[in-house]
Order: structure tokens, then sequence, then C-alpha cells
């Protein structure tokens, strides 16, 4: 007889420390690729946006930075297209900002006809407006886990505006403004409805008032090696 298949543990919360280090480990050990490590997280984001919303609904607002949780955004914005969704695409920052891996994805939108909203300081950011006003749900694609301290502008202020709209969130791996790993907020922070926690769920989403912000937390592996995930 073969031998029962092994129990999965439950995932349990990391610091951000700990999380880069895992990352780093996925890609600079093993080879995963982090274009491949931004595919599968943005089509996590997007199956989770799917969950909240149709097509039918109305537009999706997805808010990027110019780092790699931008890149997660931008990648689920192509899966959310190809499933017919219609979007509105912003960048808080300069596009020639964009690190390499989310410049690739900002390019295929781009060639979809599909247009990014440049927003690279405050004087930009009324142009927000119509599509925060249109949008059915907003993807908060705009700060990673390795934010510290008090969040700049133009980000801060949009912030502002996205909470003030009322419409519910999917947040990227952590919601933008909170420490990931006291749950402080030191300034406006993204109060999520979902947040789709990579690889593994940060400590700051149940420590403080992380649970305030965070809302539900689905965690996705995103192809990084089950063995970096589940150790003692």
């Amino acid at each position: 007889m073969g031998k029962p298949p092994r129990q999965r543990r439950a995932p349990r919360a990391v610091s951000v420390a700990r999380m880069q280090q895992i990352d780093a480990a996925a890609i600079e050990t093993i080879g995963v690729p982090r274009l491949l490590l931004m595919e599968h997280a943005g089509l996590a984001v997007a199956r989770a946006a799917r969950m909240l919303t149709a097509p039918s609904a109305g537009p999706i607002f997805v808010c990027c930075g110019t780092g790699f949780n931008g890149g997660d955004g931008l990648a689920a914005a192509r899966h959310l297209h190809e499933w017919g969704y219609p979007l509105r695409l912003l960048v808080a920052g300069p596009l020639d900002r964009l690190r390499a891996e989310p410049a690739t994805y900002a390019t295929i939108l781009q060639r979809l006809n599909l247009p990014l909203l440049e927003v690279p300081d405050t004087a930009r950011l009324p142009q927000a407006e119509r599509p925060l006003k249109e949008c059915v749900l907003i993807i908060d694609a705009l700060l990673g886990i390795g934010t510290r301290g008090a969040v700049r502008e133009p980000i801060a202020s949009l912030i502002v505006r996205l909470n003030r709209s009322g419409k519910p969130v999917v947040a990227v791996d952590l919601p933008s403004g909170l420490d990931g790993d006291t749950g402080l907020a030191q300034g406006p922070a993204v109060k999520a409805t979902v947040t789709v926690a990579l690889g593994l769920p940060k400590q700051g989403c149940f420590r403080g008032a992380g649970p305030s912000y965070a809302g539900s937390v689905i965690v996705e592996s995103i192809t990084i090696p089950r063995a970096f995930l589940e150790f003692d």
C-alpha cells in the first residue's frame, strides 16, 4: 500500500523580513522567474475580483504603484481583460519609473489598447475622480510589503479618495499604507474588503488595527515551492 497523502499545514503569518527571504530563495536559489511569480499573483488577484463582481456590473479600477506590487496589479488587469471585464487603469508615478517586470505588463496592456492613467503627482489626482466614480470594484496594488514609514504623495491622497468612495477593494498582498509587521498605519491606509496574501499571510494583517484594514484574507502560494512555505 502507498503512503497516505501528506497533510498540509495551515499557513502561518510571517514577518516582512521572512517573506522577503522566501521570495529571494525562490527567485535566486531555485530560479523561479519573478515574471512567473507576478503572473500567478495577478491570476490570484483576478480570481478574487471575479468573486466580488461580474463583467456586466461595471468597470474595475486597478490602481498600481511602480514597484512589484504594482506589477501584480497590472498582471491581474491582463487576466480580467481576457475574461471580459471593463477596466480603468492607474499608475501612481511616472511610467518610466516602472521596474522591469511591471513595465512588461504595462506594455502588454497598452498593446491591448488599454490606456494607463499616469498620476505622478497630486496635480493629476483629479483625473482619478471619473474612474473612481464609474467603477464597481477597486484593486489596490499601490504599495508592497517593503514600504516603511508614512505614505508619500500622490499615493497618500489617492488612498484617502479610494476609502472615501466606499467601493469594495481587493488589496494585493497587503493593504497599501499598512505596516506588514505591526498592523499600524502611519497616515492613510487602504481599507480592503479582501486581501490576497501572496505566498504567506503577513503578520500585520492580524495585529493592531490590521484586521480592520485587511478584511478577509485569502492566501495564494503563487508557485513558490511548498518547501519554502512550510517550516517550523
